[in-house]
């Protein structure tokens, strides 16, 4: 079975950074849902068009599309991989000890006040994609990407409207896999306050032992 490490925490509370960070350090893949469901509704394939129509009837993707896009996403002789925004439910925490030998599960604990603030100053390139944010990864030059000179906006699932929604969501639907994992003696709970270098030397020696 291939190895699975989890990310998990309320959004901009820097799971994807470190998801990033750790899948460069082992060599695994580094899978986040959000990006895949993006690319494949930007690509029009099968699975994004599918994904494109169940997004503007206003309904919430379902689990089995969920797994079609991480077993089509897995890349040739993949041996590990990062999991950053999945799983979001039972059933998909489920499908992921059923299919892979899951070795961690990282819980990234961040206050809900602070991960508005955290949000609301990220920005995207509309050009190349390019991240940043304003207090902790500004451009050099305000408003334009330091990579491609494109302007930088917000995406609209980071507007104040949508970040109350996927808050909510978080709650309802993902925060009880935190218990689930608990029990299984998986999870390991870290304060998503600290410097970005100090929670991968964290996360890294953490890791260590079980590779």
């Amino acid at each position: 079975m291939i190895d699975a490490i989890v990310f998990m925490g309320i959004q901009g509370s820097g799971k994807g950074t470190q998801a990033k960070l750790l899948a460069e350090h082992t060599g695994y893949q580094h899978i986040n849902i959000g990006d895949l469901l993006r690319e494949q509704v930007s690509l029009e394939t099968e699975i994004g068009l599918e994904v494109q129509a169940v997004i503007s009837r206003g309904e919430l993707v379902s689990d089995d599309l969920v797994f079609k896009l991480v077993e089509v996403s897995l890349s040739k002789g993949c041996s590990g991989i990062v999991f950053d925004g999945f799983p979001r439910t039972l059933a998909q925490a489920e499908y992921l000890g059923k299919h892979y030998h899951l070795i961690r599960v990282y819980y990234l604990d961040l206050p809900e006040s602070e991960a508005m603030a955290r949000m609301q100053g990220r920005r995207v390139c509309s050009g190349c994609g390019q991240n940043y944010h304003l207090q902790n990864h500004p451009p050099r030059i305000a408003g334009q990407c330091d990579a491609c000179g494109g302007s930088l906006i917000v995406r609209e699932d980071d507007a104040e409207a949508a970040i109350a929604r996927r808050i909510k969501a978080f709650y309802a639907e993902t925060y009880g896999l935190k218990n689930y994992f608990e029990r299984l003696g998986l999870l390991r709970s870290i304060p998503a306050d600290l410097a970005i270098d100090k929670l991968e030397q964290i996360i890294r020696a953490d890791i260590t032992t079980d590779l």
